[in-house]
């Protein structure tokens, strides 16, 4: 039986480890303890940066095959763990998380699946003045039935992702929680938080009962300088008349996808109200 020997300095640190045969000997070097609190959220990963390496016994060293095999197996070991801290599983907006690695992150870390955006859906049939005489049989309910899909792919899921789960807004529901939320939908690209200046482009009203009206608008309009004095020559104006003048915005293409997504659900909105888009 063998006994095992440590060698440390005065401040605690592990220099040499052996044992009494002298057959396996580490050197370790350690640095000096850093016990200060960490920052938040960390720059990099969290984790071990470098492996462990291999090694083989005293004995072995001379043979070249061993040592690099050695070497080619400590090489390997450190890809993986260079690819694993790379990849940064949880941000989901990144690029190496995509397609069937996106889909099983947002499941299993999120809890939330590639849903199905239904567009032009119908109406639910079976309540009363939903529909007309002998059209349904009693009692009948019709579900609503969509006439096309949009394609969710990875960029538009990623902005589900967000939608659901970005906490910088605060959790209480008002019109410029809804309108930061639309905006960083059609704007962040893959699901990325960009600074949000203005909502301008969103319009939300409220209708009879509990219906919310959320307009994604196309133009901006306003009055130029009409019939008050000194602003028009004699007889070139009726009275009390004025223009109106209209500049068109760009169009958004997330647009129609943001009103499917948000009438068949797959936003999370308040249940309490009803919402209807216009796009």
């Amino acid at each position: 039986m063998s006994s095992e020997i440590f060698w440390v300095d005065d401040l605690g640190r592990e220099i040499i480890w052996a044992d009494d045969l002298g057959n396996e000997i580490i050197w370790a070097q350690s640095g000096t303890p850093n016990y200060s609190a960490p920052t938040f959220p960390p720059s990099g990963p969290t984790g071990i940066l470098e492996v462990l390496g291999s090694y083989l016994y005293v004995q072995y060293n001379d043979d070249e095959d061993l040592q690099a095999f050695v070497a080619a197996y400590n090489s390997l070991s450190q890809q993986y763990v260079d690819f694993f801290n790379s990849l940064n599983l949880p941000n989901y907006t990144q690029a190496p998380v995509q397609q069937a690695l996106l889909d099983w992150v947002a499941e299993g870390i999120y809890g939330i699946s590639r849903p199905s955006l239904p567009s032009n859906l119908s109406t639910q049939k079976g309540a009363f003045n939903t529909w007309t005489f002998n059209s349904i049989y009693f009692n009948e309910s019709v579900p609503p039935q969509a006439t096309t899909y949009y394609v969710t792919t990875d960029d538009i899921f990623r902005r589900i992702i967000t939608w659901n789960f970005y906490k910088g807004d605060g959790t209480q529901f008002n019109i410029a929680w809804l309108k930061r939320r639309v905006m960083r939908f059609l704007f962040g690209t893959d699901g990325k938080d960009f600074p949000i200046d203005n909502t301008y482009r969103v319009s939300v009203s409220f209708g009879s009962g509990n219906q919310v009206n959320l307009t994604v608008t196309k133009q901006q309009s306003f009055f130029k300088p009409g019939s008050l004095f000194g602003n028009f020559l004699f007889n070139t104006r009726t009275f009390n008349s004025f223009t109106v003048a209209t500049i068109p915005f760009p169009a958004i293409q997330e647009a129609p996808i943001l009103k499917a997504a948000i009438e068949s659900g797959t936003l999370q909105l308040p249940f309490q109200f009803d919402f209807v888009v216009s796009v």
